[in-house]
């Protein structure tokens, strides 16, 4: 229900005209029967076609439309696109998105909760992105290896398999198979005996045979590559670490190195109105508290967020849909957080309050109060501790919603523009900004403005 309310409600994001025009090639061609095109559409090669592919198939028994204009990677979203084309290709997208909140469910129901709400997850899962395929077979190709148990049975040719779909659908959620490889071999490390070459060798097999595996599916998977396996890829590969470099947009955008860390800080700050439930911070504080208790329990879910948050940091690129190759692992940890601070906690208290009170004496009651007032000078700082990571954000967050806080005034809000253009507006220094919800008119100002309650709704 709320990526099918993201879908309705979401205005059109960037990229998802190139993406549906994709579609509409390949739509075309699938209906043609013609393989040619399939192999040879070169359009938008940067990344791996599935995805494209999967909203062509969406698409393909739709009557035909005017095909989309190819606008600059520079120029603001479309302001239309061709419907019921672009209904049917985002509802394609939020149905991948709904499959991997299924398939984390059946792990763990709980991370499944936390991963539905998600606003990130939502909104990129409703929209024609190339997030939703990756993040879902991701998800599968890490629970299918867990499922194996590392041995040779169908769930582990089921995640090699999982993990080829996930390098053809967006190469950068691969992470979740180093954390795989990570953990398997630390698993399997033979610690005992004579380190002989024979032996490492037999460690090492299974994991090579796997990757094979995977290699195979994403080569099946990639049509674009049949004709020229190892120039076109190579081609493909080497286009982001220029774009990273050299892109304008990128330099435009300037994000910090920390910048991933700002998404996983908060909602989607944008189109109020659309997310029902935002608690995105504190899945993010949950997953702190819980990643070490994760750790004892499943490891390769600590490895893969580590791996996908350091891989974040490096890379120069900082768009805020890259985040979703981490949100698994990270409402994993969020939902030990939850249970082991919260939960288990609230649970025990409850049984303590209706268990019998063995009774005391007055010395006995009076030593406990002398007691507990000797230990709250040493409470007093952790407390303010708490107070600061839980109470701060919510007061920033309702400042934050008065202000028509976006992507482009992200360095400004966070370095004190929240605060003072609340403090003018509330004083009545400033009028309300107009702000458009829908996105129409894009906000391209580097500057914070007050908007006023009215934003609200």
């Amino acid at each position: 229900a709320l990526r099918l309310r993201a879908v309705a409600m979401l205005p059109i994001d960037y990229d998802e005209d190139d993406y549906l025009l994709a579609a509409q090639h390949y739509a075309a061609a699938i209906n043609a029967g013609d393989r040619a095109e399939i192999m040879n559409y070169g359009y938008n090669y940067e990344h791996p076609p599935l995805t494209k592919l999967v909203y062509g198939l969406a698409i393909a028994p739709l009557p035909p439309s005017p095909e989309i204009p190819d606008l600059p990677t520079s120029a603001s979203p479309a302001r239309t696109l061709p419907r019921p084309h672009f209904d049917v290709a985002r509802l394609a997208a939020a149905a991948e998105g709904t499959l991997a909140v299924l398939a984390l469910a059946l792990f763990n129901p709980l991370a499944a909760l936390f991963l539905a709400v998600d606003t990130w997850q939502i909104k990129y899962t409703g929209q024609i992105m190339l997030e939703p395929l990756p993040a879902l077979t991701s998800a599968l190709a890490v629970l299918f290896y867990l499922k194996s148990n590392r041995r040779w049975n169908v769930w582990l040719i089921l995640s090699a398999a999982a993990l080829g779909l996930t390098a053809a659908g967006k190469y950068m959620y691969c992470v979740a198979g180093i954390a795989i490889v990570a953990h398997w071999l630390w698993q399997t490390y033979p610690a005992d005996g004579p380190r002989t070459a024979g032996r490492l060798g037999r460690w090492m097999w299974p994991v090579v045979a796997w990757g094979l595996i995977a290699v195979a599916a994403f080569f099946a998977a990639d049509p674009y590559l049949w004709p020229d396996p190892l120039g076109r890829l190579a081609q493909s590969l080497l286009y982001h670490e220029n774009y990273a470099l050299n892109s304008t947009e990128v330099q435009q955008a300037n994000y910090p190195l920390w910048q991933p860390l700002v998404w996983l800080s908060g909602p989607v700050p944008w189109h109020p109105g659309v997310f029902v439930v935002s608690v995105d911070l504190f899945i993010s504080l949950l997953a702190l508290l819980g990643m070490r208790r994760l750790w004892r329990k499943q490891p390769v879910f600590v490895i893969w967020l580590g791996v996908a948050v350091g891989f974040l940091l490096v890379w120069p690129t900082k768009w805020p849909q890259y985040i979703l190759c981490l949100t698994v692992p990270l409402c994993m940890a969020a939902s030990e957080g939850f249970s082991q601070r919260l939960w288990e906690p609230a649970a025990g208290w409850v049984r303590g309050w209706n268990a019998p009170r063995p009774q005391t004496d007055g010395a006995e009651a009076a030593a406990s109060r002398r007691d507990g007032r000797r230990a709250a000078p040493w409470l007093l700082p952790g407390l303010v501790v708490l107070a600061v990571i839980t109470v701060f954000p919510l007061i920033f967050q309702g400042a934050m919603a008065l202000t028509d806080f976006n992507a482009m005034s992200i360095r400004d809000g966070m370095s004190g523009g929240v605060w003072r253009e609340v403090a003018r507006g509330l004083t009545g220094q400033v009028a309300p900004a107009t702000v458009d919800v829908f996105g129409q008119r894009p906000n391209t100002s580097r500057e914070v403005h007050y908007a006023g309650p009215g934003v609200l709704w």
